[in-house]
């Protein structure tokens, strides 16, 4: 496990035209009234205003948390507003951001950050907070669109479609304009692309009707050509969505549609045939496809072949496929997309010898990745060795790699006998007299290895593939040593990138292998060679922000943390005005979650949070800083229905992470929600093989509470056994007091658990990115 990685428990997984039009827009959503000109301060002189008028006092009952709470955010706005008169901006977001978290349901300090970040340049904050924003009240539909304009091009089409709708629904009861009619044509396409097939279909039949009746819209005629587009293709994405959403009688018109707009026999009867078949009617389904086998269809389309393959299962005449295949195959010679599924045919009826020649000759033709696999598994089904090794050699050369075989390289590496006689093919090829052993071969055979945990026999064959191809030098290494990093071989690592920096034939790449090579030999128990490594890639590269990192996490892992600490302030100090560069900002966002986990290992709760705050400013829905900072403030029993918010945020976005439904549990115990807190501590320790003894001490909490006196014994007996195998023996004894005790009044529980068991390999290749999966 990672320590302290977030400091809970978990496993570490290996526009700017936007922001030009959002400064465009008139200013009354983006920014309150106090802000006349995007991104402006009131003018020195000028009385404060703030959204809210004043109120006259009135003796109330006493202040209820969150009272507090929201005097506090409006103290934190005021204090904002006169930094950003100033023009003392970055102070003036913070705080606005800090105004925002301790009342999250503020729409005027939402609008108020958007253009200042925008003003600092942090297109990605303030499009964030733009986010927040259209949440908290009804925006302009002008915002919306453009926000999910830019949300489509980083590929974030989920959110960008959500976007889309809220911009619909804003229209309410009104008639749907031109506009509207655009942002549904894009919300179609991306609900296809989201396998929402029942929504695309409902936004693509209203742009049907929008363009059957384009006056009640007024579109016209440029916007229907942007509608259109190639109008044969674009009926047919309506059909193949009216299809997918059983809506057959409006799949069926729209393929009429399009075999008017584009005349193509062969395509309209294809698609009649999948709607037949959809319908149930297999025999009018390969009626049609007949039909469409005597026009010209495309060959690198494999669709009426599989459609065949599923009409003759349907009417129970399996048998009659690969006939019916071979014989379009004595018409079509040519045809790829025939080959591949008449190839896949004969693999299912161990046909290996037909399927073999097939792939062959679709590799020969042209190159792909399921011809690799399906040729791959034609011969190892077959326990042909020879024409194995050249298959996945070639694979191997052309890419570097064999993950393109998927489960066929999983099954492949499993194998021992089979990846013995590829070994032995492989040898007798390097002892022959002019050594016919070519790289691709080589290389395969190491990366098998490597995946089956042969370290020797993959080193041999690197070695080789270094023989006979030295340009690529560093690639070999690199995909070597990470490799045996993952298999948790650390000093066989820092030998292979020792050699990688000896060798120096690409020392642009030299700054990565002190990178590689400070986490192998600091996970190997070598901290001083490993620092001095990790400084010698900062001075190779030292405007690298993550090579920098690699410091603070050798001091981190070996558990020095005052030296940590200082290590990842500095990466802080010396990047953080760096705004431009994505993977600058997390670098600098796990920098600041190691600092949190650190502060927390040495009991200090105060000096963690503001780590987590900061995290949480630029990052407003990182799950796990919502979940740590959530955990820290209900541990202290401190705003516990914001933390209680916070965390059931970040169980929403991860609900299989057991560190986030255990801090769930914990603010429902806090809260003395008990039999909630039960459900969820239940869940949580369900979720891993061997609980966390801090889980299963919260559980057994929540079990006394609850009134489960018995089932709270046996979590805490677990809870006792798992703190002395970690080592933990203190909190083992504390645990066992609860036991003599009967539990009759449960303690406070620990404080998030910073767990300093040693991380995986993956984190020597990446460094410690905080991961809370």
């Amino acid at each position: 496990m990672l320590p302290g990685c977030g400091f809970r428990v978990c496993r570490l997984a290996g526009c700017i035209l936007l922001g030009v039009a959002l400064c465009r827009l008139p200013t009354g959503w983006l920014v309150g009234p106090a802000l006349a000109e995007e991104g402006a301060a009131p003018a020195p002189g000028q009385s404060l205003q703030l959204e809210l008028p004043p109120e006259p006092f009135v003796p109330a009952e006493p202040r209820t948390p969150a009272d507090r709470r929201r005097l506090e955010s409006l103290a934190l706005f005021a204090t904002a507003r006169a930094a950003h008169q100033r023009e003392e901006h970055a102070t003036a977001l913070r705080l606005y951001q800090r105004a925002l978290r301790l009342d999250p349901h503020s729409a005027a300090t939402a609008r108020a950050i958007v253009p200042l970040a925008f003003r600092l340049k942090r297109p990605a904050v303030a499009v964030r907070y733009a986010l927040r924003a259209v949440e908290l009240e009804e925006a302009d539909p002008v915002l919306l669109r453009r926000l999910g304009m830019y949300l489509a091009e980083q590929g974030e089409w989920e959110q960008a479609v959500k976007l889309y709708e809220r911009t619909l629904q804003a229209r309410g009861d009104q008639q749907e304009t031109a506009a509207d009619i655009l942002v549904r044509m894009e919300s179609g396409r991306l609900c296809h692309l989201i396998e929402r097939h029942e929504k695309a279909a409902e936004h693509f039949a209203r742009v049907l009707h929008a363009l059957e009746h384009p006056k009640d819209f007024a579109l016209d005629e440029e916007t229907t050509r942007i509608l259109l587009g190639d109008p044969g293709t674009t009926y047919c994405l309506f059909g193949d969505c009216f299809l997918l959403a059983g809506r057959l009688d409006e799949a069926e018109a729209a393929y009429r549609m399009a075999e008017q707009a584009a005349p193509n026999p062969g395509r309209f009867e294809l698609n009649r045939a999948r709607v037949f078949l959809q319908g149930d009617q297999p025999e009018k389904a390969l009626q049609a496809l007949k039909q469409a086998f005597e026009h010209k269809l495309d060959p690198e389309n494999a669709m009426p072949y599989r459609v065949l393959v599923d009409v003759l299962g349907r009417l129970d005449r399996s048998d009659e496929v690969l006939p019916h295949l071979e014989a379009l195959r004595e018409k079509q010679r040519d045809g790829a997309a025939l080959r591949q599924v008449l190839a896949e045919e004969y693999l299912d009826r161990d046909k290996l010898d037909e399927a073999a020649e097939l792939f062959e000759e679709l590799l020969e033709q042209s190159p792909t990745l399921a011809g690799f696999r399906g040729l791959a598994e034609a011969y190892r089904r077959g326990g042909k060795v020879e024409p194995l090794l050249r298959v996945v050699g070639q694979l191997a050369g052309k890419t570097g790699m064999l993950d393109a075989l998927g489960p066929e390289g999983e099954k492949l590496a499993g194998d021992a006998e089979l990846f013995a006689k590829l070994t032995e093919a492989a040898r007798q090829r390097m002892q022959q007299p002019d050594s016919v052993l070519d790289h691709g071969r080589a290389l395969a055979v190491a990366l098998l290895a490597l995946d089956s945990g042969q370290f020797e026999a993959a080193a041999e064959f690197f070695d080789a593939a270094l023989e006979t191809r030295p340009d690529r030098a560093a690639e070999i290494f690199a995909t070597w040593g990470i490799g045996l990093l993952l298999g948790e071989q650390p000093r066989m690592a820092a030998e292979v990138f020792r050699r990688a920096i000896d060798r120096g034939e690409q020392p642009d790449a030299n700054p990565l292998f002190y990178f590689y090579l400070a986490g192998a030999l600091e996970l190997d128990g070598h901290t001083d060679d490993a620092l001095e490594a990790a400084r010698k890639a900062v001075e190779l590269t030292p405007d690298s922000p993550r090579l920098h990192s690699r410091v603070g996490w050798v001091f981190y892992h070996a558990g020095r943390y005052e030296e940590a600490i200082d290590a990842y302030r500095h990466v802080i100090d010396r990047f953080d005005a760096e705004h431009t560069s994505a993977d600058t900002r997390d670098v600098l966002r796990e920098a600041r979650l190691i600092l949190s986990s650190l502060y927390v290992l040495q009991d200090d709760s105060a000096g963690a949070e503001p780590w987590l705050e900061e995290v949480l400013d630029e990052f407003p829905d990182d799950p796990g800083a919502l979940n740590d900072l959530g955990y820290l403030w209900a541990d202290q029993d401190r705003n516990l229905d914001l933390a209680l918010e916070m965390i059931e945020r970040a169980v929403a976005a991860n609900p299989e992470n057991a560190a986030f439904r255990d801090s769930l549990g914990w603010v429902y115990y806090r809260l003395g929600r008990f039999e909630e807190a039960v459900v969820e501590l239940e869940k949580a320790v369900g979720q891993e093989e061997e609980p966390d003894a801090i889980i299963l001490d919260h559980l057994g909490d929540a079990y006394a509470a609850a009134g489960q006196t018995e089932k709270a014994r046996n979590a805490w007996h677990r809870a006792a056994e798992a703190f002395r195998e970690a080592d933990q023996p203190q909190k083992a004894a504390g645990v066992e007091k609860k036991i003599t005790s009967n539990a009759d009044s449960p303690d406070s529980g620990d404080k998030p658990a910073a767990n300093p068991d040693e991380p995986e390999p993956t984190a020597a290749i990446t460094g410690p990115s905080p991961a809370h999966s």
